[in-house]
């Protein structure tokens, strides 16, 4: 094919979400439950989404997304009108139907729309639009666009919504800096407490209390049991937050940091506990203040 022009716009916006509901499933889901879906479902809509490719030669202009799956033919003999416009900020990404016909766009607001011969509009999402109107021109052998439909087609977004423009960084922006603040905020050693009343552990939506009257037993572990399954909590580039299934303990609250030995074993009449800080000291701190406070239950380590 003799293409006058080609260009591919890459859809930032729907690979950054994408992006980030994998993280964000990743640190939510249960630990052991299957995720492939997940990323099978992450994986197929970039491919299918992840770019809107645009070629315009002496036939037609054609437009495929991602690896191609997905495409659309329009002859150049077709297309009566076309002029540059702005979407509205709520048209979104991907196909879309809008008041005055369909638009196919992966990112940005600006668009080529284009007056087609049944009267049907079609709108082009690009970050070239200038460029597209003078590659349809020049296709169609004119650079001028004088048909009585041209004037019919809808005029760009008014200036009032120009702050739009930066809508799809500002949508993956606020996506990304949620993410990084969950993580953020759980990776943050929790804050622990202990006196006559019970042990208290203090973090970002898994703290709790302990009653001193249910705790049975204390130890200084050298390893973690191996964990089963994340039940109703946070795991994420080694940390762990909430309810966690152990190999041998069965289920019990961990806030822990896996590769950072040793471990406070905390044992509950119903479940236990386990705490542990990224600095050994600190943790050893931490259990000889609890074996202090109740000498009758320190155990050994095991």
């Amino acid at each position: 094919m003799n293409a006058h022009y080609r260009h591919t716009q890459p859809g930032w916006v729907i690979v950054g979400v994408a992006a980030a509901v994998v993280a964000l499933g990743w640190a939510m889901v249960p630990r052991g439950a299957p995720i492939a879906p997940m990323l099978v479902i992450a994986s197929l809509i970039v491919l299918l989404f992840g770019a809107l490719t645009v070629d315009v030669d002496h036939e037609a202009v054609r437009l495929r997304f991602g690896v191609g799956l997905i495409r659309k033919r329009i002859p150049l003999r077709d297309v009566q009108a076309w002029r540059e416009v702005r979407n509205p900020w709520y048209c979104g990404w991907g196909i879309r139907m809008m008041p005055d016909g369909m638009l196919w766009n992966v990112s940005g607001l600006d668009a080529v729309a284009l007056v087609l011969a049944d009267g049907k509009r079609f709108r082009i999402g690009t970050d070239e639009p200038a460029e597209l109107a003078a590659a349809i021109a020049r296709a169609r052998g004119t650079f001028a666009q004088t048909s009585a439909s041209a004037m019919a087609l809808s005029p760009p977004a008014p200036e009032g919504f120009a702050w739009a423009r930066w809508l799809p960084a500002i949508v993956v922006g606020v996506t990304l800096a949620g993410v990084a603040g969950l993580f953020w905020t759980q990776r943050r050693p929790p804050s622990v407490n202990v006196g006559l009343e019970g042990l208290r552990v203090d973090t970002l939506f898994y703290g709790a209390t302990f009653a001193a009257d249910d705790v049975t037993a204390v130890s200084l572990e050298r390893s973690l049991p191996r964990v089963l399954a994340r039940t109703n909590g946070f795991a994420g580039a080694g940390t762990l937050r909430g309810w966690f299934r152990l190999e041998r303990l069965g289920e019990g609250r961990l806030y822990v940091e896996e590769a950072f030995a040793p471990y406070v074993l905390v044992r509950l009449r119903r479940g236990f506990v386990i705490v542990n800080f990224r600095e050994p000291e600190r943790t050893r701190a931490l259990y000889e203040e609890l074996a202090r406070q109740w000498p009758d239950r320190v155990g050994p380590a095991q």
